[in-house]
């Protein structure tokens, strides 16, 4: 059987030198085969990265070496081979590069082609992932645009955690970013080989909570389903909406935070795992433990590293480079040519206090660009859609009189300067009205921050 493999180095790792012959003329004549009699000398030669590696496996005790592979390298496959069909499988680690397990009554040439070829196509994909991935940090990065003081403290937050396997709490408006960051904190630390899994609490139905994070067991022991923290066993678990977990599931994941191991829902054995944890919330969880509604014990582990990820109206410097960059984005998914943004389309921009967040700029955006006839999205292009604009108005810092000054004009302006009909629908002289325009006049004028927001 002709085996086409990116590999030809295997490593066999067993003290039964008759079972090594055998296995030996298993192997097409092409494949290099380095016989261990012990974990300990095989460690010894990792180095050479072989591309796979058939362990017998006698003890619990060896389960040591397993994890060292493992930390070693997550992407080099171990094959356990244990002594007949009645070993007891529930004593092997947890770990994602241990490809499978069968006796030695099984091993003859057509299982061993089989697992190779097998191996053979699965690093093949985990190669293409890998070349995505690095694509996709590539886009990620370009997306990360800012020179806001609020958001370099926010990155050199990002810095410190990534150091560290320390847990993050990320707290913010919605459509701010969070899960980005949470990525970012993964992918810059030493964690990023290993699984970024990102779960939003709020999606999953209470009853299937404890199922999807920590996997599920048969009653005879036989795994299920796999949970969310055991697939991220390594790597980092992104948490979102934190604030969704019920008070018994709760209670579990503190117990996982403080002891390292996890327990699937319907089983006895507990199951060692290394994991970054990094949550996040719309709401208040300092109210939330305060009305007993979120576990004190858990609160303080989670709060490891609190992250504030600013508002985009609080990032005003970042507006600007955020849709520029969202612009060249769309332009290049598309195949359209570059647009620019004028002058009063960015003053629009910065007039608004985009309540949805960078979601929303990106939306507005792209919009902008689909509904502009030429190369320069004007200020008629840009539309936000929001349902509600009550939010901009208190967020500008303005003196009661420009307040004043603001509304007077959006009401002008919705009714076609009409300064009586104005004056009746705000119940005031049309004095006032009056009085103001001819202070405006005498004045330089001041860029309004809201009025074209309203209208």
């Amino acid at each position: 059987m002709n085996i086409a493999v990116a590999f030809s180095r295997i490593f066999l790792v067993s003290s039964d030198s008759s079972f090594c012959q055998n296995f030996h003329s298993f192997l097409p004549s092409h494949f290099e085969l380095s016989i261990f009699s012990n974990e300990e000398n095989c460690f010894q030669n990792i180095h050479q990265r072989p591309g796979v590696i058939f362990f017998e496996k006698t003890s619990d005790e060896q389960n040591q070496f397993l994890e060292q592979v493992f930390n070693f390298d997550k992407n080099i496959p171990i094959v356990l081979i244990q002594k007949n069909n009645n070993t007891s499988k529930e004593n092997i680690p947890s770990l994602s590069n241990i490809y499978n397990s069968f006796s030695k009554e099984e091993v003859n040439a057509q299982s061993i082609h089989f697992l190779i070829k097998n191996i053979a196509h699965t690093n093949l994909l985990q190669g293409q992932l890998e070349q995505l991935e690095v694509k996709m940090n590539h886009e990620f990065a370009k997306d990360l645009v800012f020179e806001s003081r609020e958001m370099i403290r926010v990155r050199e937050l990002i810095e410190k955690a990534a150091q560290t396997n320390i847990a993050c709490y990320l707290s913010g408006e919605k459509g701010t970013g969070k899960g980005k960051i949470a990525y970012l904190i993964h992918s810059l630390s030493k964690r990023k080989p290993f699984p970024f899994i990102q779960t939003d609490l709020s999606t999953i139905d209470i009853s299937e909570m404890e199922k999807e994070l920590f996997g599920m067991e048969s009653e005879n022991g036989h795994l299920m389903h796999k949970g969310k923290l055991e697939v991220a066993n390594g790597g980092t678990v992104y948490l979102e909406n934190i604030e969704f977990l019920p008070p018994s599931i709760q209670a579990k994941l503190q117990e996982t935070l403080q002891s390292g191991n996890l327990c699937r829902e319907g089983g006895k054995e507990k199951i060692k795992v290394n994991i970054r944890f990094v949550v996040s919330s719309n709401n208040s969880l300092l109210e939330a433990m305060n009305e007993g509604i979120f576990l004190e014990s858990l609160y303080y582990r989670i709060m490891g590293l609190p992250i504030e990820v600013p508002a985009l109206r609080a990032r005003e410097n970042d507006i600007l480079l955020l849709a520029q960059k969202f612009v060249e984005k769309f332009s290049e998914k598309n195949n359209f040519k570059k647009k620019e943004i004028s002058k009063t389309a960015k003053k629009k921009l910065l007039a608004y206090s985009f309540p949805g967040n960078i979601i929303e700029l990106k939306s507005t955006i792209e919009r902008a660009i689909v509904l502009s006839d030429n190369q320069m999205i004007t200020e008629e292009d840009i539309e936000f859609i929001h349902g509600s604009n009550q939010m901009s108005f208190l967020d500008q810092e303005m003196t009661f009189e420009e307040y004043k000054s603001q509304i007077i004009h959006y009401y002008l302006k919705k009714y076609d300067n009409d300064i009586l009909l104005t004056s009746n629908k705000l119940d005031i002289g049309k004095s006032t009205i009056y009085r103001m325009l001819k202070s405006e006049k005498e004045k330089p004028k001041r860029k309004m921050s809201w009025f074209n927001l309203l209208s």
